[in-house]
């Protein structure tokens, strides 16, 4: 209700401006026609503000419904789409509501001032003058919301562009941080000196978590099977690290690797979190596995939270929810239950 309030009194000036302007042109037509006996300039300017007034008030007892009609329009016949059946309805209602209230000033300006001449006070006149007024009120009110909505359609879009941008540049930076280059490189110093082919194959798997977030980033969506492969270059080199206190499995569906879509690296974030928040060692090893329950991916670890991260800020869970509000209507769901920690990725079918 406060919005309605708030659109009627934007408009509540420019109804004034249009109430004038309609009434002075009137009058002036109907006095030099011979229908308004009127001689003197201070009663041709009474007759317009007593009109421009009728034609104010009349304009802000049909401002609600109108209102809630242009509501229903935009719901059940959007520009663009049933562009001649909403006009059709909208003058269709503007007509009757504007015969409604021709017929009851003119019943009573009857009772209040008993009349002669009943050309003035027609009823057919009523209704053209107050559908034209009525007219102009709907296009006002139609121009003032598209300009907000298109406004706030921009600021929205802008809003977003900045979100995206940011959002990639947290995943860079969850990719590219200091700690797993560290790590890495550290890693690869060691394989080099005990086994050059492991250490061969190290490079070349590093190589591709790197070659996939440069060419996945400005993606909103990515195939499973391409994510998968990924997953699994990340994985190696994290085992590499961690040994057989990390173990990883996957048993997911081929139709789904192929024909299903997911926010491109939405899996690394949550096997990062989970190696990097929970115990993995020789005596409390870490498996994680990763299968699909109808058309969502599973994600699920043994939970063995470390002391130090019991007061996680979930910034890897916002950030991968809002990466799906931007794309689609689903949401995962993080669950945790009977000692494992579960991540729930819905896909959105190719």
């Amino acid at each position: 209700m406060n919005k309605l309030f708030k659109k009627i009194k934007s408009l509540a000036g420019f109804l004034v401006c249009i109430s004038v302007i309609l009434q002075t042109g009137i009058v002036i037509h109907n006095i030099e026609t011979g229908d308004y006996l009127i001689t003197t300039t201070g009663a041709t300017l009474l007759h317009i503000a007593e009109r421009s007034l009728v034609g104010f008030i009349s304009s802000l007892i049909v401002a609600f419904p109108l209102v809630f009609l242009i509501q229903i329009l935009n719901r059940r016949y959007p520009w663009g789409n049933k562009t001649i059946k909403r006009l059709v309805v909208e003058i269709s209602v503007i007509i009757i509501v504007s015969l409604i209230i021709s017929l009851i000033v003119s019943l009573l300006i009857g009772i209040v001032k008993p009349v002669n001449n009943l050309a003035e006070h027609s009823i057919v006149r009523g209704t053209l003058i107050y559908s034209i007024t009525n007219l102009l009120f709907v296009a006002s009110i139609e121009g003032l919301l598209f300009y907000k909505e298109s406004r706030r359609l921009k600021q929205e879009a802008l809003k977003l562009r900045n979100e995206i941008a940011s959002i990639k540049l947290e995943i860079l930076k969850s990719q590219i941080n200091q700690h797993f280059m560290f790590n890495s490189l550290n890693v690869l110093s060691s394989l080099l000196r005990k086994d050059t082919e492991k250490a061969q194959r190290f490079i070349e798997e590093f190589s591709n978590i790197y070659r996939y977030v440069l060419d996945s980033i400005e993606q909103p969506m990515i195939s499973v099977e391409k994510e998968l492969r990924f997953v699994k270059s990340y994985i190696f080199l994290q085992q590499i690290r961690y040994g057989h206190s990390l173990s990883f499995s996957e048993n997911i569906s081929e139709d789904l690797t192929y024909n299903y879509l997911i926010p491109p690296l939405s899996l690394q974030v949550i096997l990062e979190n989970a190696i990097k928040h929970n115990i993995v060692n020789e005596e409390r090893p870490l498996h994680i596995e990763i299968f699909n329950v109808d058309d969502s991916l599973v994600v699920r670890n043994n939970f063995q939270p470390k002391i130090s991260n019991m007061h996680s800020s979930g910034l890897g869970q916002k950030n991968v929810k809002r990466r799906y509000e931007i794309i689609c209507d689903k949401t995962p769901d993080f669950i945790l239950e009977d000692s494992y920690y579960k991540a729930v990725l819905p896909l959105i079918h190719a």
